[in-house]
């Protein structure tokens, strides 16, 4: 499976887009850096598809020191 860079437009095999992180456990999205230009990347690893972070993590629940949840005061 190829991923491609939304950075630099570097195409290749998911595996040598290095991993770096995923944001949740349970979810099937990850971090991957790019082999040319070493951007990061917001990859489904199921497909490989790059996704678009600030939509993905709007459905995300805020987490703070304080305990599960942002309170607005």
């Amino acid at each position: 499976m190829n991923c491609k860079c939304e950075h630099c437009g570097h195409e290749g095999p998911k595996e040598t887009f290095r991993y770096l992180y995923n944001i949740r456990l349970d979810d099937g999205a990850s971090w991957r850096e790019c082999p040319k230009c070493f951007g990061w990347n917001f990859t489904n690893e199921e497909s490989g598809d790059n996704m678009s972070f600030d939509d993905v993590a709007r459905g995300y629940e805020i987490h703070s020191d304080l305990g599960i949840g942002v309170h607005k005061t």
